[in-house]
């Protein structure tokens, strides 16, 4: 196998053109070149118009022929410190029909998104997988994934907390077009268990994207929520979380029955 450090322009110039039609810009202190397919860029910023622009350690594209046999022959893996995604396409990488998505130690802390930043809302992904297809132009896909935690805001002026924090989340997802819905999350609450559904609508348009979340918290006197609620004043027993808004305005309360 051959090796070529070439200047960053020479090898993104080519590939900067379609970047740029889907509002993606990137550069690279460092481009190398391995023949036969693979390319490895360093000290990569990523920039997608109208969000802050994220900084990578290194960012690899190759051609892979035993992917052929899976017909994902086109891989993107990415690092960042401890965070990773590995990314598999089908042969026309340029506008893939088909991939799958691997993800692991990826934070909102580190990918800074104003959906996220602007509401308080967070997220840490410990591990996350899916697998997509297109269809007469209609995303699906299927995956699962586990959180470190899921940081919810609670702005009821009723409440004594202004942030839910779910740890320890596992939950599995689904996409059909435009909608991410979620079959089953499972978590803990301040030492009680978490159970619930959710949905994301209008994917399109993250800044716009309707949230809905139902978490039921289980045996709440066996954790802090009796404790910070005063669920015995309340003469309440159970505790639910309700999180309805949007992406970018999430906004959280408890019901206690």
């Amino acid at each position: 196998m051959i090796a070529l450090t070439l200047p960053d322009d020479f090898l993104l110039s080519a590939v900067r053109p379609a970047l740029d039609r889907h509002g993606v810009r990137i550069d690279a202190r460092e481009a190398r070149l391995r023949f036969p397919a693979y390319v490895r860029l360093t000290g990569v910023t990523l920039a997608v118009a109208g969000y802050p622009s994220v900084p990578l350690d290194e960012v690899t594209f190759a051609w892979e022929w035993t992917g052929l046999f899976r017909w994902l022959p086109a891989r993107l893996r990415f690092h960042r410190g401890a965070a990773s995604g590995d990314l598999r396409f089908s042969p026309a990488f340029w506008n893939p029909s088909r991939g799958t998505v691997s993800l692991e130690g990826v934070s909102s802390a580190d990918f800074p998104l104003p959906v996220f930043s602007a509401s308080g809302a967070g997220l840490a992904i410990r591990r996350a997988e899916t697998s997509w297809r297109i269809s007469a132009g209609k995303l699906s896909a299927d995956g699962s994934a586990s959180l470190d935690h899921l940081r919810i805001p609670v702005p009821a002026p009723e409440s004594p907390i202004r942030i839910a924090r779910i740890d320890n989340v596992d939950l599995l997802f689904a996409v059909r077009g435009d909608t991410f819905r979620i079959p089953r999350l499972a978590g803990f609450y301040e030492g009680s268990r978490v159970d619930g559904t959710g949905e994301i609508t209008g994917l399109r348009n993250p800044r716009t994207a309707g949230l809905t979340l139902h978490l039921r918290v289980q045996n709440p006197f066996e954790g802090r929520v009796a404790a910070m609620f005063d669920m015995l004043a309340k003469n309440a027993k159970n505790a639910n979380l309700r999180v309805v808004g949007t992406l970018a305005a999430p906004a959280g309360e408890f019901r206690f029955f």
